[in-house]
């Protein structure tokens, strides 16, 4: 089972929203892991015009007001349970990836942003910047975070699977984790895949004579039949990994839709009223600016619920440290 053993907790605000800090405490108490608490300032340019002493005044005075705020978390934290804080100054999403870097994170979690877009999102600039960039995993949790999550589903595209190895191993990232947690949340644990029959709009056209001949309908059948191979290809290889005994414990729930995955995740997300999303973000190379791929940043521009994002081996941040 997918272990984290050192999380990055991400505090916005003058406070930690209480179920999120307990979700992440939690998580580290259950993998025996060690748990960073960060706040990032980003001052206002007015302070850089202070002179260096009463600057350092201001950031100590910052640095102490967190440090009480901590204690009172580790305090009410079950003991054994290995907490630290760390307070940063400068413009958040790169400080926080620069810190994921430094200390080699393998999770990052954060409290979804307040939008006040004209377009009701969840996700804020911070999220999607995170979401898009960060080397590790990152899972972003909308504000009413339910203590305990009920559905738990794990999206995963098996169209690529075995000519891409990027992302056969993106799958097993995404259904461990997703598993992983279902089974600590004694939740349920649906795996969603979205499957389309290239080129079927198309070929059903008039200007092509295939509707009558049933060429199409069997070419639709064959992509079906082809991708449902694979997703029992990869729902065997996660038992292989997880058990038998464990996979007739969660009794994960297999969606093979028809349609678009932009269009398939968020709706049966929302249908089932889904806590949580685990799915991979695509990254792609040599296009200055576009890290993630177009199906997945429009599936978290339209998702209501938390999700916890997966990057494909090999992803290399554009973030890079700066001079110590």
């Amino acid at each position: 089972m997918k272990r984290f053993l050192n999380i990055l907790l991400v505090a916005d605000g003058e406070s930690l929203q209480e179920t999120v800090l307990r979700r992440a405490i939690t998580l580290a108490e259950h993998n025996q892991a060690h748990l960073t608490i960060i706040r990032v300032l980003n001052h206002p340019r007015s302070l850089s015009l202070l002179n260096k002493l009463t600057y350092d005044r201001f950031k100590n005075a910052f640095k102490d007001n967190w440090q009480v705020q901590l204690k009172r978390i580790v305090a009410d934290a079950p003991a054994g349970v290995n907490i630290e804080s760390k307070l940063l100054f400068g413009s958040a999403f790169p400080e926080i990836i620069q810190e994921v870097l430094r200390s080699g994170y393998d999770l990052v979690m954060k409290c979804a942003e307040e939008t006040h877009s004209f377009k009701e999102r969840l996700f804020g600039s911070t999220d999607m910047h995170l979401l898009r960039k960060c080397p590790c995993p990152v899972w972003i949790m909308r504000a009413n975070e339910k203590v305990k999550y009920q559905k738990v589903i794990a999206a995963v595209d098996v169209e690529q699977e075995i000519i891409d190895e990027k992302i056969s191993g993106l799958n097993q990232q995404i259904l461990e984790m997703a598993s992983s947690l279902a089974l600590s949340e004694f939740s349920e644990f649906h795996i969603v895949h979205a499957w389309a029959a290239w080129g079927e709009s198309l070929l059903n056209s008039p200007r092509f004579r295939f509707s009558n001949d049933g060429e199409v309908d069997a070419w639709v059948e064959q992509q079906r039949v082809e991708d449902e191979t694979k997703m029992d290809d990869l729902i065997q290889a996660l038992t292989e990994t997880i058990s038998q005994e464990t996979m007739d414990y969660i009794k994960p729930q297999v969606h093979n839709i028809k349609g678009e995955a932009h269009k398939v995740i968020p709706n049966l997300a929302q249908e089932m009223n889904a806590d949580l999303v685990v799915m991979g973000t695509v990254a792609r190379t040599g296009i200055p600016g576009l890290i993630m791929g177009n199906t997945a940043e429009t599936i978290l521009n339209n998702i209501g619920c938390s999700v916890l994002a997966v990057k494909p081996p090999g992803f290399v941040t554009p973030v890079k440290l700066g001079r110590e």
